[in-house]
């Protein structure tokens, strides 16, 4: 497992909720949520819950960013379309598709185990631009040492 896949799967929020990034790379990348009972939003019915799914898509689409920036990459805004009710995992495919000076879009793809269409997605992604000390800029001076 390389290095970003490794960061993204040691968030404490995504490892809390259960999603998993499997691959990182040249502005692509994919992940799953396996999905529990406690992600539902039908009580004694697994259904995933709209939050679940947007959390995945927010996850896989900032891996794709970060695959290619190399920096924290805050979210700015995120639309998502929901496809249909999942009952199964969650798998979600990201590729960015223009990656700006100060910023990035990407569109995300949701799908069930089976391969049916849960969500659709588009992410906007700060890049560069901001000046000065912030959380993630200190998250990432503190890997390095």
């Amino acid at each position: 497992m390389d290095e970003l896949v490794t960061l993204m799967n040691e968030m404490p929020f995504v490892s809390d909720i259960g999603i998993e990034i499997t691959a990182a790379a040249d502005g692509r990348a994919t992940g799953q949520l396996k999905l529990e009972p406690r992600h539902s939003s039908v009580p004694d019915r697994t259904i995933a819950h709209g939050g679940v799914t947007y959390a995945l898509a927010d996850t896989v689409g900032g891996a794709a960013v970060l695959s290619v920036c190399g920096q924290p990459t805050p979210t700015i805004d995120m639309r998502i379309d929901y496809l249909t009710p999942a009952q199964t995992a969650l798998v979600a495919e990201a590729t960015v598709v223009r990656n700006g000076g100060t910023v990035s879009v990407v569109e995300i793809h949701i799908s069930d185990a089976d391969g049916i269409a849960v969500a659709d997605a588009r992410g906007v992604y700060k890049t560069s631009g901001g000046s000065g000390d912030t959380a993630w800029g200190s998250i990432k001076r503190n890997r390095e040492q």
